[in-house]
């Protein structure tokens, strides 16, 4: 588990000073929401925590966020 924690941090020291130096204020923040999300992810996944499949929490917003626009599967 520390390998990956290890890992996540190598690669983002490596991206954030060029965006921070290149000022790229929205690029940042974005990588910083999407890079900690993926290591927290990564993290539960190496430590076995049960996690649901991505897949099944889409289809179930989906089968309750469609029938509110009009769309019908």
């Amino acid at each position: 588990m520390i390998w990956v924690a290890l890992a996540m941090v190598l690669i983002a020291f490596i991206q954030v000073p060029s965006l921070f130096n290149q000022k790229m204020w929205p690029e940042l923040a974005g990588f910083s929401v999407l890079w900690i999300a993926a290591t927290l992810y990564a993290l539960l996944i190496t430590a076995g925590a049960s996690i649901p499949n991505p897949t099944e929490l889409l289809r179930s917003f989906y089968s309750w966020f469609y029938p509110l626009i009009g769309i019908n599967f």
